[in-house]
């Protein structure tokens, strides 16, 4: 009878366990160059078109950014993990709504024969700041 009890509670916490565990959420790390944003990608993105799941990564990237006094204008390159290249166009709209004043470099990865299980679309968002004799430079000093 225990050994049932205990398959219960353990069905339990699966059904509840967030879409994320907190291993796989992305998160901000400090870089030699900057900061990173590794494995950023829409929260429920199983019921998602790949344009949707971009713009509700992009939202995601916002309040992890901000926590660190960054926005997504601080962004200099983007790497685009994809599993379907035929859908990454339409997906050109998002980036001009987040990114309408600052031109990141961006460089695609197709992960041809992604299995359905994973995202559309994944990102890396890299941010370099410069070093203090670069700002000074440019200061003029």
């Amino acid at each position: 009878m225990a050994a049932l009890h205990h398959y219960s509670v353990m069905k339990d916490k699966t059904l509840t366990r967030n879409t994320r565990s907190v291993a796989s959420r992305p998160r901000v790390v400090q870089t030699a160059a900057g900061f990173e944003l590794a494995g950023l990608y829409a929260p429920q993105f199983r019921t998602m078109e790949l344009v949707d799941q971009c713009r509700a990564a992009f939202e995601e990237a916002i309040p992890l950014l901000a926590a660190y006094d960054l926005t997504l204008r601080d962004v200099s390159r983007i790497v685009c993990h994809i599993a379907d290249a035929d859908e990454f166009p339409a997906s050109f709209p998002v980036f001009r709504q987040f990114f309408s004043n600052t031109s990141p470099g961006m460089t695609m990865m197709w992960l041809k024969d992604a299995p359905s299980s994973v995202p559309k679309i994944m990102f890396d968002l890299i941010i370099n700041v410069p070093e203090e004799e670069e700002l000074e430079a440019e200061a003029g000093f």
